[in-house]
């Protein structure tokens, strides 16, 4: 069974609430890191410090 990966954009709003977002979705790990990785570097550049990107494994549920 293959594993997939889902890239997400978490953020953090001033009033405390945590937002998550799906912006991608990978079947081999390190893609998802590489793409991780780079689009981080551009919320650095922008002084987002707020928001981030992580990437995830896609529950799998197997009835068999």
């Amino acid at each position: 069974m293959k594993t997939w990966w889902i890239l997400l954009l978490i953020t953090a709003h001033a009033d405390g609430k945590i937002t998550v977002q799906s912006e991608d979705r990978f079947d081999y790990k390190p893609s998802c890191q590489m793409a991780q990785e780079a689009r981080q570097m551009y919320l650095t550049a922008a002084h987002e410090y707020h928001k981030g990107y992580i990437c995830i494994a896609e529950p799998t549920y197997d009835n068999s």
